[in-house]
């Protein structure tokens, strides 16, 4: 497997363009995706000017930006494919797409019918331009896409060098765990990405009355949390294929330093257990 390594700079909402290259310096991160969100560096108003900008100055950094998270869709992407070229022109080859949301109301089979109808046709338009769509499993009933097998349902027989998913062990820790390699086997080619988040359980004793006795999941740092990535990191060595490890720290202090030391450390150990 070649690890792809880049950090969802999410956390750092609010600081300049200059101020996240320092951080990223400051704690040792080489590598920061190309964040395409309203009220972040890059927008999608402003995406051809931004994107540019942002790709460039931390080029003069010495930051690579290999990878987008955005929040687009296929349709929109299909209605305007303005971003694929804007991503293809600056170099990213591969980019996360929005969510499909759950409809409880719709046969669930007919949703993900629907998905892979999509999916088809953005496959063909990826092609066009060589960059390819990666769709992110994530937790919650308001989310179609949950664990691997749905994942599979909207690319399966798609070109894997345009369509792909994402596997986030720390979003899927909070509807239930899957068996990392059997997924990862599951999925095959179509494995581009392994978003990179931790987790810990707590209970409140006070609430050990109710239905789920008083549980609850909460982020943790990669160091520190209850997920083995080296049983993942593992199974993900029979890929030939280049992979994103995306770091996406959740964990909020209220400390800057102590944030900041956090994500040092976390950075090191997730380089080092995926090599």
């Amino acid at each position: 497997m070649q690890a792809i390594y880049s950090l969802f700079p999410k956390l750092f909402q609010g600081e300049s363009l200059e101020m996240l290259a320092d951080r990223l310096h400051e704690t040792g991160i080489g590598s920061v995706d190309l964040l395409i969100r309203d009220g972040y560096w890059v927008t999608p108003p402003g995406l051809r000017q931004e994107a540019p900008n942002y790709v460039r100055y931390m080029q003069q950094q010495r930051i690579e930006v290999p990878f987008a998270t955005t929040s687009y869709m296929p349709e929109m992407l299909l209605n305007d494919p303005g971003p694929l070229e804007v991503m293809a022109d600056l170099g990213i080859r591969s980019f996360r797409l929005g969510y499909f949301q759950y409809d409880a109301s719709v046969p669930l089979n007919s949703q993900l019918k629907d998905a892979r109808v999509q999916m088809e046709k953005l496959a063909e338009l990826c092609s066009k331009h060589r960059v390819k769509a990666i769709y992110q499993v994530h937790h919650g009933r308001t989310h179609l896409i949950q664990h691997s097998m749905s994942a599979l349902s909207i690319v399966h027989d798609l070109p894997p060098e345009h369509v792909g998913i994402m596997l986030d062990p720390g979003n899927q820790f909070h509807d239930g765990r899957e068996n990392s390699g059997k997924a990862v086997a599951l999925l095959g080619r179509y494995l581009a990405a392994i978003g990179v988040k931790d987790v810990a359980v707590i209970q409140d004793t006070s609430k050990r009355h109710l239905p789920n006795k008083g549980w609850s999941t909460v982020w943790a740092p990669c160091q520190e949390g209850l997920i083995n990535w080296h049983e993942i990191s593992e199974s993900l060595q029979v890929s030939d294929d280049p992979v994103i490890v995306n770091l996406q720290m959740h964990v909020h202090l209220p400390d800057r330093r102590m944030l900041l030391d956090t994500l040092r450390e976390e950075w090191a150990y997730v380089v080092n257990v995926f090599g």
